[in-house]
């Protein structure tokens, strides 16, 4: 039979000691995901800025290189956070000519522009 005295050194041992170290572990858990989510969003920031500046020296640059900017517009597709300026690209590319390459452009710049503007922000 367990006496009184020992229930209560179970409660505050529990109540006192248990509790609090779990609480703990659990703030810091939730604090190092908060962290690491924050660092994931500056990556994918980096890496969109990173796309874009590759994009936009390829235009710039008018060297014929229709394969790199046609990566480059598929690969917005995986940044949908950042839908409004890829679109907003998007609908200032002109494209002129009718090379096999010309026509896959318009074709990736009409299917990137619905995936984006389908996509959930």
């Amino acid at each position: 039979m367990v006496s009184g005295f020992e229930v209560l050194v179970i409660v505050l041992l529990i109540g006192g000691l248990i509790l609090p170290i779990w609480a703990l572990v659990a703030t810091v858990h939730f604090a190092n995901a908060k962290a690491r989510h924050k660092a994931q969003s500056a990556q994918r920031c980096m890496a969109f800025t990173a796309v874009m500046d590759r994009l936009l020296n390829e235009l710039r640059a008018d060297r014929k290189r229709a394969p790199i900017v046609l990566a480059c517009i598929r690969e917005l597709q995986t940044f949908p956070e950042y839908r409004d300026i890829s679109v907003t690209l998007i609908n200032d590319i002109n494209v002129s000519g009718n090379t096999p390459y010309d026509n896959m452009l318009r074709n990736e710049l009409q299917k990137t522009e619905a995936f984006l503007l389908e996509a959930q922000p």
